[in-house]
């Protein structure tokens, strides 16, 4: 499984090295921007390390989806099925993969954000320190009841929940292109294409449908943040009872059903 996702890396590695160059490029750009007073140029720096975010996220969806699928479709794909692996553990070594790429990603970003922050306003000479400008906002009232750890606390839920959300993502699409192996055996084109973006369509749809039964329908728009934070807790245990059933149902079809 380590060296599937060695191979995984592999496959990606120029692609997101580029993107962490444009990263450092555009820190160099902001930093820049800040020495010699020009506000133009630190505000394009901002607005495209914000597209970058969107894109790198957006790459590392997308590039496992299409791997998957070129796995499945084309002979080069056979030899990742002919390793002495399960098809479970095949699965979840992209998935594994994904969930540490994603993780590298917020942690960059994170900490790029942070530095970015405490740079600016410790030259506008206004108190850095994140915890105090929360204590402010708070002191302000946006919350009355809520204190800084609970914000915090829902910061972190909500941080873990995108991070599943993206791995569920994933589990779908892994199920909706394997069904449409299942369902167009040794078929290639359009249409086999359509069937796996129609797939993965009402599986999401499902999906959104159970959460909101079992989840939103159940918390008013006056919910406290302990009563978010239950709910961001029950929403992640879901997406990862979702997750899983997904990705064993794509590894039964690949070991039953799928012509490999």
């Amino acid at each position: 499984m380590l060296k599937l996702m060695k191979y995984e890396f592999r496959k990606l590695r120029n692609t997101l090295f580029a993107m962490l160059a444009a990263l450092a490029a555009l820190e160099v750009g902001f930093f820049a921007g800040h020495a010699m007073e020009k506000p133009v140029l630190t505000s394009i720096c901002i607005g495209l390390i914000s597209m970058l975010v969107f894109l790198v996220y957006a790459y590392i969806i997308l590039a496992g989806m299409a791997s998957y699928s070129r796995e499945l479709k084309e002979k080069s794909g056979y030899l990742i099925f002919m390793t002495p692996v399960s098809p479970l553990g095949v699965v979840l070594s992209k998935l594994v993969f994904t969930a540490l790429a994603a993780l590298a990603a917020t942690a960059v970003f994170g900490l790029t954000a942070y530095l970015d922050y405490r740079y600016m306003f410790g030259r506008m000479n206004i108190d850095p320190d994140i915890l105090n400008q929360i204590n402010l906002v708070l002191r302000f009232g946006l919350n009355a009841d809520a204190d800084i750890w609970q914000i915090l606390r829902v910061a972190g839920f909500s941080v873990v929940t995108v991070l599943n959300e993206i791995l569920l993502t994933m589990c779908t699409a892994y199920l909706a292109i394997t069904l449409a192996a299942t369902l167009l055996q040794n078929k290639k084109g359009f249409l086999r294409g359509l069937i796996s973006l129609a797939l993965f369509t009402a599986l999401t749809w499902g999906s959104g449908w159970l959460a909101q039964r079992l989840l939103y329908d159940r918390v008013d728009t006056s919910a406290t943040l302990n009563q978010l934070t239950g709910l961001l807790g029950w929403s992640l245990l879901l997406n990862i009872a979702l997750g899983a059933v997904f990705v064993a149902a794509s590894a039964w079809l690949l070991d039953r059903k799928v012509n490999l």
